[in-house]
């Protein structure tokens, strides 16, 4: 028979639970789920009706992926609000932040592919002379580079909050003003090319921007190529014992543009300089 004194033999409760036998063994090692009745000469494992609804609780617990011990704490908390609230704000972000982290792996991933496919679409590096400029520009300490959006967001709205007037083919891009890569914390600015001096509101600046020769190369494409080009940017430097400043970019065409990657096209420049602080002036 399937069940001793009104008990789900442990098969029955494993097919209607789909819950492994193997894996009923480890909840009760684990003190999550013990059985309603162990034969002692048998040692067959009996369990209640009542205890389908833990059983469920525990596999989508399980499927959400809470660990074992967290599991634990969302089933001693019973139907305490407060206690189950605290234990599933607390495991949302941790997901949030392991949704984080996949999504820069996923990044990194396509970067990979794409190297290793071949060449990127990309101009020989050469070096230019660019005149000088007036940008309106927004800079700010950021957590990573991908609040650069944000950014962009941001300075938009303030500009049409200006009197700035803009030049046609004017230029839109980045600087990076950490004199080396950071992890977290990166200086960014996002900036506009303007005609000339206005006043700005408050949160943007005007500045002036000195004419300068960069090392430059333009990559034709999505955003992963680019470690593929800044490669070929080190070669040049090293092989014309080059000294460079903070890096910028001139977004020719940018994804707020056009929103497919392969039409985007971005120029990277690198002030060539004598000190490491650049030739940009405020």
């Amino acid at each position: 028979m399937d069940h001793h004194d009104s008990l789900l033999a442990i098969g029955t409760f494993s097919r209607l639970t789909s819950i492994s036998v193997r894996m009923l063994r480890h909840y009760q090692e684990h003190e999550l789920l013990f059985p309603a009745h162990v034969d002692p000469h048998s040692g067959r494992r009996f369990y209640s009706a009542d205890q389908l609804r833990t059983a469920n609780l525990i596999v989508l617990l399980r499927d959400a992926g809470f660990s074992i011990d967290a599991i634990a704490r969302m089933l001693a908390a019973g139907t305490d609000p407060v206690k189950l609230d605290a234990e599933l704000e607390h495991h949302h972000g941790r997901l949030t932040e392991r949704s984080r982290e996949l999504h820069t792996q996923l990044a990194q991933f396509d970067r990979l592919r794409t190297q290793l496919k071949g060449h990127p679409d990309m101009t020989d590096v050469t070096i230019e002379h660019m005149q000088s400029m007036v940008l309106a520009g927004l800079r700010r300490v950021v957590s990573d580079y991908s609040e650069e959006t944000q950014l962009w967001q941001e300075i938009m709205a303030l500009l049409q909050e200006s009197d700035a007037a803009f030049p046609a083919g004017g230029w839109s891009g980045a600087t990076f003003h950490d004199p080396d890569f950071k992890e977290s914390d990166a200086d960014i600015e996002v900036w506009v090319q303007v005609t000339e001096s206005f006043t700005p509101p408050d949160g943007l600046e005007c500045r002036h921007v000195d004419e300068c020769d960069v090392v430059t190369a333009t990559l034709h494409g999505d955003y992963a190529q680019v470690p593929a080009v800044t490669e070929q940017v080190g070669r040049f430097l090293a092989a014309r014992d080059l000294t460079v400043g903070p890096m910028f970019n001139i977004y020719h065409v940018s994804p707020a543009q056009n929103p497919d990657p392969t039409a985007w096209v971005t120029q990277l420049c690198f002030p060539i300089t004598d000190t490491p602080t650049g030739t940009v002036t405020s």
